[in-house]
């Protein structure tokens, strides 16, 4: 069964969310002050392993994921909402926390350990877009804390 949490900016503690709770494909995701109390387009389920038991199915059947367009691996490339490929999500799909200290995780995609979400330029402003980027050094705009829901 999957796990709920918000996941929070190291730049200001806003949070990922699913501008207008507009849930669906090529949607993309954005940085906007925590809701209180949280809703639903604050919320991520954390899936292990492909065990995707208990998502809500998107208008194409298979649940909505944080999804990298096409596989690229190009850094500047805006994430998206996008149904699942497959069970468990293509590697595009899948991510990784690697810990960065202090409660911060990295959120890195199963493309590369060095491809990982950032928020565009270092803004804390509510409705900045979340991109890829190569991973830096601690940048905290490519930190984020992970609190359950």
């Amino acid at each position: 069964m999957p796990t709920y949490a918000t996941i929070a900016t190291a730049i200001n503690g806003f949070v990922m969310d699913v501008p207008h709770s507009k849930f669906v494909r090529y949607e993309h995701i954005q940085i906007y002050p925590k809701n209180n109390p949280v809703t639903s387009n604050q919320k991520w389920a954390i899936v292990i392993s492909g065990d995707d038991v208990g998502l809500p199915p998107s208008e194409s059947g298979n649940p909505l994921c944080i999804d990298i367009p096409h596989s690229t691996t190009k850094s500047g490339t805006l994430v998206q909402l996008f149904p699942l490929d497959k069970p468990g999500g293509a590697p595009n799909q899948q991510w990784k926390y690697i810990p960065a200290g202090d409660n911060l995780n990295y959120i890195a995609s199963a493309l590369g350990n060095d491809l990982v979400l950032d928020v565009i330029h270092g803004e804390g402003a509510a409705g900045t877009k979340i991109q890829i980027f190569k991973r830096g050094d601690r940048k905290p705009n490519q930190l984020w804390y992970v609190d359950p829901a």
